[in-house]
């Protein structure tokens, strides 16, 4: 689906003439020609653009499985695909396009305060099985995560899930996301760190939604979206620059060759 489009208007400049004296050189001005509104660049051919989503695809967790940091290869992948300025144009086709079940495959890690806690956090014995979003044709939205904490008396299974709002804004391709409640389920209390530890080990491997203050508005920009991918950028506080890429929930795998 064809999302891009722009236009560019040029001025156009009038020459003046002026009689030569007696003795003096003929000299004459030349029309100025109109300015050229600047070439567009070329579009990106269909087949390539499939091409370079599923070569992302391919880089991305299959679903179900914890979301990748966006990090070298997989973090050129999806700067490629926001080059091509694949956006909504219109603030309904933009509520229309994130409407459905989502997983997040890939996201930018959270900031650490050192390379000590950043250590601390990625080695942590938590596992995240997958992200699931969920927006309603309202914006009402619900994000899931499903955790498992090793502890010496067993795996303790946990689900976290945050309610919220997805609200259009002025700009087509942006929303402003609110997020409304939390729920904590965990069959029991963790034997092995305090609850508190517990969360925020777990904060380090999720995105925006899940972080925020409950109430506090985050701006969140469509970079790229076609019917089964797209890509979001924070453009608020201390959350901007954040990337999170979400792909339908069900849709087909991309075959990876040689199998």
């Amino acid at each position: 689906m064809s999302l891009l489009g722009s236009l560019l208007l040029g001025p156009l400049l009038a020459a003046a003439f002026s009689a030569p004296s007696a003795g003096s050189n003929l000299v004459s001005s030349v029309p100025l020609q109109p300015q050229q509104p600047a070439a567009p660049p070329p579009a990106v051919p269909l087949a390539e653009r499939r091409e370079m989503r599923a070569e992302l695809m391919r880089l991305l967790p299959a679903e179900g499985e914890a979301p990748a940091f966006a990090r070298d290869e997989l973090e050129q992948a999806i700067e490629q695909l926001e080059q091509l300025e694949q956006r909504p144009e219109t603030a309904d086709f933009n509520r229309l396009g994130v409407t459905g079940a989502w997983t997040l495959r890939a996201l930018t890690e959270p900031a650490h305060d050192s390379a000590i806690t950043a250590f601390e956090m990625r080695t942590a014995d938590l596992t995240v099985h997958g992200i699931e979003q969920r927006v309603e044709g309202g914006g009402t939205t619900v994000v899931a995560v499903d955790f498992e904490l090793a502890e010496d008396v067993g795996e303790l299974r946990g689900r976290l899930e945050v309610d919220g709002t997805l609200a259009l804004t002025p700009m087509a391709d942006s929303l402003d996301l609110r997020s409304a409640a939390r729920r904590l389920r965990l069959p029991r209390v963790p034997k092995s760190v305090p609850v508190e530890d517990l969360m925020r080990v777990l904060h380090a491997r999720l995105s925006p939604e899940f972080r925020a203050e409950d109430g506090v508005r985050i701006g969140l920009q469509t970079t790229y979206m076609d019917d089964q991918m797209r890509i979001t950028r924070c453009t608020t506080g201390k959350l901007r620059g954040e990337c999170m890429v979400h792909v339908r929930a069900g849709a087909p795998p991309v075959p990876v060759e040689g199998r």
